[in-house]
């Protein structure tokens, strides 16, 4: 009981995305500074060949993790709310058995496609197949991480998770930037081998300190155990799959080096504003969700708490985010970045949706109708490569940026009938009141720093940006302690 007490509390929500923020705030920093020695050692070219690697792993990756990693998380918090430790430690040598088929399926897909993946991938003529190749090598790592994560948010070590993090972020920036520095171009595929299987490898260490690690590759009776995880997974992984073609036929269709490397430099500064709040709902809400799968009630109420969270947090960082962009892409990366200004400022709004439609669709995979998850991924999936191609050949890069807004708002309306019609889920007028306020003070503050000259846009945005803090204040002080204690203050203070 009082497990469940501390799991629907409106602090808890707070408390571990405040915790896994702290996190993702050192974390950024390190990441901040990896991108900008990146983008001055390797500069657009570089950068965009970097992400093609990237998404080649991630497509090979979705199509062989069986979806594993993704369900083992809504099993294991399952059996840890059970508290059935034999059932958790057989579950376990199960996942980390299938992993390593997982590992080597896609590192063989990999090298022997090779080739295939270099004209499809480069169509303008370079030949990077020997990287491909080699790119075989840190595909085999990301089933490895991915099952000891699974691992560690199912059995609710959230610290340790939060840890990890802090680690693999120092750990990439130790491999990628000497080997950047010495090595240039030549440096990109031994340095994502390197950072791979470094995280794994940290992953590793503290997994195997609750559950020692032990595989069973050739135990019938373990591969037909596993066999039921890959039924239901197979929505999941068609699911990843789609997700990760299309994000590449975004890529190929820009069919340039350095218009690939300004598109995912911006991609990339939206995901790291947004990663303070999605990283909390990966790693403790997405557990706590399944745990409560069988309670429409509760489902419906932490889908409403973690939306309120959220967008409370998220408003105001990214209304000073929008307010300091170009000052922040000469600092987090270099001037030759500032194209990408406009494109970010129209893209937004892909980020505070985002905020929204992301708990409201785990609901789909932590109940376990995998395939509902499938087709809703599926829609939103055409509708990316649609929206996004088409603004690109209409407006270029901030056409891009428009489409991905317009893109997420298809998504929440998407998502809102689905499960708002499958499983009954809605906001409360309170949560649409705070998203309706902050999504208005976020729009005027793009809109400012799009159609206004310098001297009106930073008052304004400064005025806009106080008032959605101090309504974000004014909603949370009461959950945290040491706010509360100074709000009191105040409030005696004017008395």
């Amino acid at each position: 009981m009082e497990r469940r007490e501390a799991d629907d509390s409106y602090r808890h929500v707070l408390k571990y995305t405040s915790i896994f923020g702290g996190v993702q705030g050192l974390k950024m920093l390190v990441t901040l500074l990896r991108n900008k020695l990146t983008s001055y050692l390797l500069g657009k070219a570089g950068m965009g060949i970097n992400a093609i690697f990237l998404n080649i792993s991630e497509i090979i990756n979705s199509w062989t993790n069986f979806g594993i990693p993704f369900y083992a998380v809504r099993r294991l918090s399952e059996l840890y709310e059970e508290g059935s430790d034999d059932d958790l430690r057989r579950f376990v040598g199960v996942i980390r058995t299938w992993s390593v088929w997982s590992a080597l399926l896609g590192g063989m897909l990999c090298f022997v496609f090779a080739s295939w993946l270099n004209t499809h991938y480069f169509p303008s003529g370079e030949n990077h197949t020997l990287e491909i190749l080699f790119l075989s090598i840190f595909v085999a790592s990301i089933p490895i991480e991915a099952v000891e994560c699974s691992i560690l948010k199912g059995m609710r070590r959230l610290r340790t998770v939060a840890y990890i993090e802090i680690l693999c972020a120092l750990s990439t920036f130790v491999f990628t930037i000497p080997i950047y520095y010495f090595l240039g171009f030549r440096g990109i595929i031994l340095s994502i081998i390197l950072c791979g299987w470094a995280m794994a490898l940290i992953h590793l260490y503290f997994s195997t300190r609750i559950y020692r690690y032990s595989i069973s590759l050739f135990s019938i009776d373990v591969i037909r155990e596993g066999w039921p995880l890959i039924r239901i997974g197979i929505p999941y992984v068609l699911a990843g799959a789609v997700t990760a073609m299309a994000t590449g036929e975004v890529l190929s269709y820009l069919n340039d080096a350095e218009q690939v490397g300004l598109y995912k430099a911006g991609f990339g500064l939206l995901l790291i504003c947004s990663s303070v709040v999605m990283m909390a709902l990966d790693t403790d809400y997405f557990p706590r969700l399944s745990s409560v799968n069988h309670d429409m009630q509760r489902l419906n109420h932490a889908v409403n708490q973690q939306v309120d969270v959220g967008v409370l947090l998220m408003a105001p960082i990214l209304i000073l985010f929008v307010l300091t962009m170009p000052l922040l892409i000469r600092i987090l990366l270099t001037a030759e970045f500032l194209p990408i200004a406009p494109m970010v400022y129209c893209a937004v709004f892909y980020a505070f949706l985002h905020i929204i439609i992301v708990p409201i669709g785990y609901t789909s995979a932590a109940r376990g109708d995998l395939w509902l998850y499938f087709i809703v991924e599926v829609v939103y999936d055409i509708a990316f490569v649609l929206a996004v191609r088409y603004g690109y050949s209409q407006m270029g890069l901030i056409g891009a940026g428009i489409a991905l807004s317009v893109v997420a708002l298809f998504d929440l309306i998407l998502v809102g009938c689905v499960f708002g019609l499958y499983y009954k889920i809605s906001l409360r007028r309170q949560t649409v009141g705070i998203i309706l306020l902050q999504g208005t003070l976020l729009f005027m503050t793009v809109a400012a720093c799009l159609w206004l000259v310098p001297a009106w846009r930073l008052p304004l945005g400064a005025v806009l940006f106080a008032l959605s803090l101090m309504f974000s204040w004014h909603r949370l002080s009461p959950e945290i302690p040491v706010l509360a204690r100074i709000r009191n203050m105040f409030l005696r203070s004017k008395d």
